[in-house]
């Protein structure tokens, strides 16, 4: 019989636990690495029951954030005492058991009937962790260490939207991106992510309120860029170390709710209204001064949900319960199939299928191919406008009062 030294054990051990960490994903901010809805992990069934949880937690208050995760630390936004408090929590990713709260106070708010006081996702890179929570007098984006000690905080000023915010924040290296597109004076800020010091601040044009949530990337001149979106400014860049307005295309005609995502060659963002989609532009990267989307669309898309891309397919989930399948390259539409329910959160890709929740907190599972399959059904039997979350082995689903853990198998 072959004994082990306990030596061997050990370095057995380590060596698994090393190559743990080295294959885990951490999901660090809304629609995870890069806001690109992506998980390079396996083995997550496509349907089961309330016994292969993990664990089901109930939140305090209610909230439509959608949470983010490093390693063993989750952190989620939420509304408590009708909104006046706005909190972070952090919580034992492994356990669900909270390890930490921190609260800040702000003022009731006129929201929109899908909207909370905590809409707005936290954004981390395992050593900080950003939030952003507003009212009609303060715009409010703070930074805590892991251990949950506030290192800064800072004001933006007021925040003027019918619909009431939803700011979800990013961190891209040494820089806090805080985007306050509204219905008033609006900009995009920098700060530097240990000290709140203002890197930059960049004016932008306004109308309409925009809930989108930037994304980074490196162009080919090795400039990295910062994306964003709003009605009055269609969809822009800036350089992310100064803020210096790179390109941008014609305004929107209507509201920008859904986040910009990228395919091998475009950028790709939605404007809609009353609950519908009304226009796609698609625009080539690596351009200049203003320019002109590739292609357009104006039926049949999304208004609030955010599309997904992968292997030159472009996965759709309208906000009417429709799902639908596009070539990146031409925006040719692929295939169109009704299924039913309401949509808010966004689908994300995930080992060539897609998992999304409807509006009634029931997790659709489609298949991410150039024909439709629908693969499952899994009710959660509360509201949900929450984007699925998966990391290291796990996936988080999100109502507006609880929280699920789904390990893989």
């Amino acid at each position: 019989m072959l004994r082990l030294s306990v030596f061997a054990v050990c370095s057995l051990s380590l060596a698994l636990t090393s190559l743990s960490i080295a294959s885990a994903e951490n999901w660090p901010r809304f629609r995870g690495s890069n806001g690109q809805g992506i998980s390079q992990e396996t083995g997550f069934p496509v349907t089961w029951t309330e016994n292969d949880y993990a664990w089901v937690i109930d939140l305090p208050g209610l909230s439509h954030s959608s949470p983010v995760v490093w390693e063993d630390s989750l952190y989620v936004t939420t509304g408590v005492n009708d909104g006046s408090v706005r909190r972070l929590l952090c919580l034992d990713a492994v356990t669900g058991k909270e390890k930490w709260q921190r609260d800040l106070t702000l003022n009731d708010v006129h929201l929109h009937n899908k909207n909370s006081f905590a809409s707005g996702s936290p954004a981390t890179n395992g050593s900080h962790v950003v939030a952003a929570f507003a009212d009609e007098g303060q715009f409010i984006v703070a930074c805590w260490t892991k251990d949950g000690q506030e290192l800064w905080r800072n004001d933006l000023g007021e925040f003027l939207s019918e619909h009431g915010p939803s700011c979800s924040p990013i961190i891209h290296k040494n820089l806090v991106i805080v985007p306050k597109d509204m219905k008033g004076p609006s900009n995009v800020t920098a700060y530097d992510l240990t000290t709140g010091k203002q890197v930059w601040q960049t004016e932008r044009e306004f109308n309409r309120t925009s809930y989108a949530t930037p994304i980074v990337r490196t162009r080919k001149d090795g400039v990295d860029e910062v994306i964003c979106v709003s009605g009055m400014m269609g969809i822009s860049a800036m350089n992310v170390n100064t803020g210096e307005l790179l390109w941008r295309t014609e305004r929107f005609p209507e509201r920008t709710v859904g986040s910009p995502f990228l395919t091998d060659n475009l950028v790709i963002s939605v404007s809609g209204g009353g609950g519908k989609g009304k226009n796609l532009y698609a625009v080539e990267l690596d351009q200049t001064g203003q320019v002109t989307p590739k292609f357009t669309l104006t039926r049949t898309i999304p208004y609030v949900p955010t599309p997904v891309y992968k292997d030159g397919l472009i996965f759709m989930i309208l906000d009417v319960g429709v799902a639908s399948c596009l070539d990146a390259a031409t925006g040719e539409e692929i295939w169109t199939e009704r299924i039913g329910g309401n949509f808010s959160g966004s689908p994300i890709w995930l080992e060539n299928k897609l998992y999304v929740i409807d509006e009634a907190g029931t997790v659709v599972v489609l298949a991410a191919g150039r024909e439709f399959q629908e693969l499952g059904r899994v009710p959660l039997n509360d509201l949900s406008y929450a984007t699925p979350v998966v990391a290291n082995g796990r996936m988080y689903l999100k109502t507006a009062t609880k929280l699920y853990c789904l390990p893989k198998n």
